[in-house]
Formats: structure tokens, C-alpha cells, sequence
């Protein structure tokens, strides 16, 4: 049995093919030169719209405890509160801060609530977090727990992260028509790494 071989085992080069605009070749080389532009582009686009990836978690591991207590005026109209507290967080130290929330009835006597919350260090750095809590509460009194998302911070707590959960108790010292004044004591634990 004999084989033939082929003259030659080079494919012709498309130098070689000839240069009318109309040829298949040509025309395939064209639209694949516009399919990867195209391609390149919406690979730009798409890259450019997924977000970063989060930081690697650094620093060091430290516990959170402490106490405090405050002073929060909410509207019974929209539920919005505000609050300022002062107490004693570690690794803070002696601190004051502020919240604001946005309180929802979700039953007669039980309510949710989310917001933000920023720690001030005696040294001015700051400590932020997201808040997202529960309770039950009374015509003079409310119990809650939440649990605090730490967000980051300025100073030392700049690219903070961490959880505590908060345990509150108040009671309501002034009520009129459209809001109402509570003192409050909040008992936190959980961790933060900066």
C-alpha cells in the first residue's frame, strides 16, 4: 500500500490568500478583529463595575466590653431616633457617641430597629458601626438586643471590622403627642481588629 503525501505541510500563510475585500478569508479575519474589540470593551466594562474585593482582615484580634448610658429622643410619628450616650468601651476606653435609627412596630408590644452608631475615644479617634436590633416594650419601659456590624473607623480604628451585640434597657422619662424621651443602659461584648 503506498501513501501519497502532500507536496507540501505548510498551510498557505493568509499573506499568501489574495487581498480582495471580498473574500471569505478577509472578511473573517475582519470580523474577528471586531469581536475581540468588542469583547475587550465589555470585559472593560464588566470589571470595571465589580466592586473591589474587601480587605483582608488586619491588626489584631481585641475584645469588646463595656457600658454606658445615654439619653435617645425618638418621634413616634416616623420613627426616627436619635441618641448620645457616654460610658466605658474597651479598647476605647472612656468614650461618648451618638446613634441614629429608625425604630418599626411589628406587633403590639415588639419593635425592630436599624441605624448607625459612631464611638468617640477620649483621644477624638473614632469607631463606627451598623446597628440592627429587636425588643419588647411597655407605656414606660423597653428591653432590646442588637447586634453591631463594626464598619471602620478614623485614628487607630481606621479599616476596623468586628461584631458585638448590645444589651439595652430604658425607660421612658418624657412622652408628648408626637415623641418620647428614654434613658437608657447598654451593656456591649463582642470583638473588634484594628
Amino acid at each position: 500500500m503506498t501513501t501519497r503525501q502532500p507536496a507540501s505541510t505548510t498551510a498557505p500563510s493568509p499573506a499568501d490568500a489574495p487581498a480582495r475585500a471580498g473574500t471569505p478569508r478577509r472578511r473573517l479575519i475582519i470580523l474577528a478583529s471586531v469581536v475581540l474589540a468588542v469583547l475587550a470593551g465589555v470585559a472593560a466594562a464588566v470589571t470595571a463595575l465589580i466592586p473591589l474585593a474587601a480587605p483582608a482582615a488586619h491588626g489584631t484580634a481585641r475584645p469588646v466590653t463595656g457600658s454606658g448610658t445615654g439619653t435617645m429622643t425618638l418621634s413616634l410619628l416616623t420613627g426616627a431616633a436619635t441618641a448620645e450616650f457616654t460610658g466605658h468601651l474597651s479598647p476605647l476606653g472612656a468614650e461618648t457617641g451618638y446613634d441614629n435609627d429608625t425604630f418599626t412596630l411589628t406587633g403590639p408590644s415588639t419593635f425592630t430597629y436599624t441605624g448607625t452608631r459612631t464611638f468617640v475615644a477620649a483621644n477624638g479617634d473614632k469607631l463606627f458601626s451598623a446597628i440592627s436590633g429587636k425588643g419588647t416594650f411597655t407605656r414606660t419601659a423597653a428591653d432590646s438586643t442588637e447586634t453591631d456590624t463594626i464598619t471602620g473607623g478614623t485614628g487607630r480604628f481606621a479599616g476596623a471590622s468586628g461584631t458585638y451585640t448590645d444589651v439595652i434597657s430604658s425607660v421612658v422619662v418624657s412622652a408628648t403627642a408626637t415623641s418620647q424621651t428614654s434613658r437608657f443602659t447598654a451593656v456591649a461584648h463582642g470583638q473588634v481588629r484594628y
